[in-house]
């Protein structure tokens, strides 16, 4: 299968005062061209510092520490070596990013349109182009002409976060990096937004990773789910074998403290005790050792390593669930 991004052995890192958090912990993954891979996980666990890490917008006292970042684009570039000019026609062109929180991403003193014109701009987009450009993406993420003209505080949440896929685009990237991006939208914009995200993949043929806590969203638009734990992916494989045969302990538990379709009347749901590994202490064995119902002492001396489980199914444990 041919990859769009491969990741090798990245190491992001925070300095404080109490030491160095490692958000990302020796972290490899490839990204499959026209795929969406959902990035599932508890807050803090670095799915959103891997989005941040990509795009090279992590900022002081955050780092790169180690490893590459390699696009496979006319010729493999390594992203953790741009600088400059080069950096720049990277972010948006080759990749872009939608944020959570769309009101914080857009200019409240401009009008859509002018917010639209200053990144194509920037990007060496021919003027001509421009305002074509501007209607066709906001018309595919659902948006009329008449938006071009408004303010940010005009439009609903809905419709400001559909300005930002559309602002994302605007310069056809190769990959889409999409955080949170139905975060405090009521039930039927979610529903909408993710819908749009789906067919714009298939017209635009995009590649998306699309970052969320909420497994259930992550269904309705991955085909493939990397379930992440304090700084590693500890499970990665088809959305269907990810949610319907869990392998690891932490998949299973984060799935069973949801109500599905196929949670019985009655069923307890379950709750983790304790809490993830402080990331500042270096972790000895497996990260979910000291929450995990199944651990065994030889947990503590297990370096983590990926094991197929099944087709491109992959866990990081030394009892798989199912063994």
């Amino acid at each position: 299968m041919n990859d769009l991004l491969s990741i090798r052995g990245l190491e992001t890192v925070f300095d404080t005062k109490r030491g160095t958090v490692k958000a990302l912990r020796s972290l490899d993954l490839d990204i499959h061209k026209g795929e969406t891979l959902a990035l599932v996980g508890e807050s803090g666990s670095g799915k959103s510092t891997l989005g941040l890490s990509i795009m090279r917008l992590i900022e002081s006292p955050g780092r790169i520490a180690e490893g590459s970042i390699i696009l496979h684009a006319t010729e493999d570039v390594d992203v953790t070596s741009l600088k400059g000019g080069k950096l720049r026609r990277f972010r948006w062109k080759k990749v872009a990013m939608v944020f959570q929180s769309a009101m914080n991403v857009l200019n409240p003193v401009m009008r859509i349109e002018d917010q639209f014109i200053d990144a194509l701009e920037a990007h060496d987009i021919d003027k001509s182009e421009i305002s074509g450009r501007i209607d066709h993406y906001l018309k595919l993420a659902g948006l009329g002409p008449k938006v071009r003209r408004l303010y940010p505080h005009e439009l609903s949440g809905g419709m400001r976060q559909r300005v930002n896929i559309a602002l994302a685009l605007s310069c056809e990237p190769d990959l889409l990096i999409a955080d949170e991006p139905t975060t405090a939208l009521d039930v039927v914009v979610q529903k909408e937004i993710l819908k749009s995200l789906n067919t714009l993949k298939k017209q635009l043929g995009l590649t998306i990773i699309f970052i969320t806590h909420d497994i259930s969203v992550a269904a309705s638009v991955a085909d493939r789910m990397a379930i992440f734990y304090a700084g590693r992916i500890v499970e990665i494989g088809p959305k269907e074998e990810v949610i319907n045969r869990p392998r690891h302990p932490y998949s299973k538990a984060l799935l069973s403290s949801i109500i599905t379709l196929n949670t019985k009347r009655g069923q307890d749901l379950i709750s983790l005790k304790g809490n993830p590994p402080d990331l500042i202490t270096p972790i000895e064995g497996c990260s979910f050792h000291n929450r995990c119902p199944s651990a065994r002492p030889e947990c503590l001396k297990y370096k983590p390593v990926e094991s197929l489980v099944s087709s491109d199914h992959y866990v990081e444990c030394l009892y798989p669930i199912g063994e």
